[in-house]
């Protein structure tokens, strides 16, 4: 295209970018690959190629590194994929917007749990919004350690029940709702070596086996974090009642929630084990959602009956 009368000022005219294209950059962000990407969006592979290309041809960059078998964003991809995924929260926000001024439930609640909390009190909160004249999806994600936030982050889910999470002050990008203390407590089998053992020193300790829950974070997929008590042998095990299988047969001590093995302390199937003076800790888990973004109808009936609020105190 010419502008004016002048034939060497040449404009070219790009297809404008559109929310699908969006929505399928983060989708092949996410899953690692255009084949996963288009199972999670229930569409033919030739589709997700061919959305990623028009946007390319939009932008005018390309986005992915198309060698290998996994997707790889480009430098220009990840700059791009930052902006795309404010722009579908801003979107997001506007449709729960819409929602409740229509006094509306939601699309969707999605929630990001630690497994290591007691889960009946987050189910019993979900079932009451799974009845069928309820129309919001709900999605939930059971992660461990780092991986809660950082499935919170990625998926811009709506709330997380974190374990370790720092509150900080008002000045934070969260509100935050205390949750009942979770005490952890480190233990063996009866029949393991180490029960019969009193205090006994970590050096002796470290000999044996530790039992412990992968972090579910992409950070520690590769190199998982090491023991807490520097033993020379570690089982990683995806969840706690995994690891209290794995305790209860003996395969070595770790620390597990109180609420998972009550019983089978009570019963004499696990004996406390106490190194260097401790043998419990105690977190303060904490629920949490983004400040400034609006609860659906769904999310504030599920902070309501997990933290035991009146869902009309909440802020919306």
């Amino acid at each position: 295209m010419h502008l004016g009368g002048d034939p060497t000022v040449e404009v070219r005219l790009r297809p404008p970018v559109t929310l699908d294209q969006l929505i399928v950059l983060d989708a092949v962000a996410r899953e690692g690959s255009f084949a996963a990407a288009a199972q999670v969006l229930h569409r033919v592979p030739s589709a997700v190629s061919y959305a990623i290309k028009g946007l390319e041809d939009a932008l005018g960059v390309s986005l992915f590194d198309r060698t290998g078998r996994i997707a790889v964003l480009t430098p220009a991809g990840r700059r791009l994929l930052g902006e795309a995924r404010e722009v579908l929260s801003r979107v997001s926000t506007v449709e729960q917007l819409a929602s409740q001024l229509r006094g509306d439930w939601e699309p969707e609640l999605h929630v990001v749990v630690d497994g290591a909390l007691p889960l009946a009190p987050v189910l019993d909160a979900l079932e009451t919004l799974s009845r069928p004249e309820i129309p919001t999806r709900i999605r939930l994600d059971v992660e461990y350690q780092e991986g809660v936030a950082e499935r919170f982050e990625a998926d811009r889910a709506h709330v997380a029940l974190h374990l370790g999470f720092d509150p900080g002050d008002d000045t934070t990008p969260f509100v935050v709702h205390a949750l009942d203390a979770l005490p952890f407590d480190l233990v063996v089998a009866a029949q393991h070596p180490l029960a019969g053992r009193d205090s006994p020193p970590r050096d002796l300790v470290s000999q044996y086996a530790e039992i412990i829950v992968r972090d579910s974070s992409s950070r520690y997929y590769r190199s998982p974090k090491r023991s807490f008590l520097g033993s020379q042998h570690v089982l990683y095990v995806g969840d706690f009642h995994t690891k209290r299988i794995a305790l209860l047969a003996g395969g070595g001590f770790g620390w597990c929630p109180r609420h998972l093995i009550e019983d089978d302390l009570a019963r004499g199937r696990m004996v406390a084990l106490t190194v260097e003076g401790r043998a419990s800790w105690t977190y303060q888990p904490r629920l949490m959602h983004r400040r400034g973004t609006l609860l659906g109808r769904a999310a504030r009936a599920f902070v309501a009956a997990v933290t035991h609020q009146d869902s009309r105190t909440l802020p919306s």
